[in-house]
């Protein structure tokens, strides 16, 4: 019977105490701690193959930014998030990039906010309704991605300061006296005909 040669190298990250055990490329496992480091000095007075340095954490971020996004109910418009970074895909996204998403969309919407900042969502929420994108059943499914659109928002509306949803406030009222206008010219026409 043929024995099967496997390759084994390690990995050290010292900033985690961690030691990762890599059979044929692939992680296998490892220790931790006080272990990690006995261990790691065992493989240097072994000779065995031992890299220095830090994991991969770009796929565990990616994952987290997802979860983020399917949670918030913006997953369907990634595409329109990323666009201002050059990218159609989260794989494409460099690791700071992932950070900054990661933190903007981190954000506890439910947490305390100041009362100019609660005034300004009332107006801009207002005005939705007033246009029928907000129907005030909590369902912000049509509410996020009228927001996300570039030429409304292009970011959700507990990302923006109290300037950002001031100048929005505007947008949306002259979106409405325009409605109101056409509104106006259509019912005309009808009673014409």
């Amino acid at each position: 019977m043929k024995k099967i040669a496997f390759k084994m190298t390690y990995l050290y990250i010292p900033q985690e105490e961690r030691l990762w055990i890599i059979k044929d490329g692939k992680n296998t496992g490892g220790f931790l701690g006080e272990v990690a480091h006995k261990k790691f000095y065992e493989l240097l007075e072994s000779g065995a193959e031992i890299s220095i340095g830090k994991m991969n954490t770009r796929k565990p971020k990616i994952r987290q930014l997802r979860a983020l996004w399917i949670k918030q109910g913006c997953d369907q418009y990634r595409e329109s998030i990323m666009e201002p970074y050059g990218v159609t895909s989260t794989a494409d996204l460099t690791e700071p990039q992932l950070d900054e998403l990661i933190l903007r969309f981190s954000h506890d919407v439910k947490s305390e906010v100041a009362v100019d900042v609660r005034n300004a969502r009332s107006l801009v929420l207002k005005l939705l309704t007033e246009l029928g994108i907000y129907d005030n059943t909590c369902d912000w499914k049509h509410v996020n991605a009228y927001m996300l659109d570039k030429r409304i928002a292009g970011k959700l509306l507990y990302q923006m300061s109290v300037e950002e949803m001031k100048e929005l406030s505007t947008k949306l009222r002259a979106i409405l006296q325009k409605k109101v206008h056409d509104d106006g010219v259509t019912k005309r026409l009808r009673e014409q005909n």
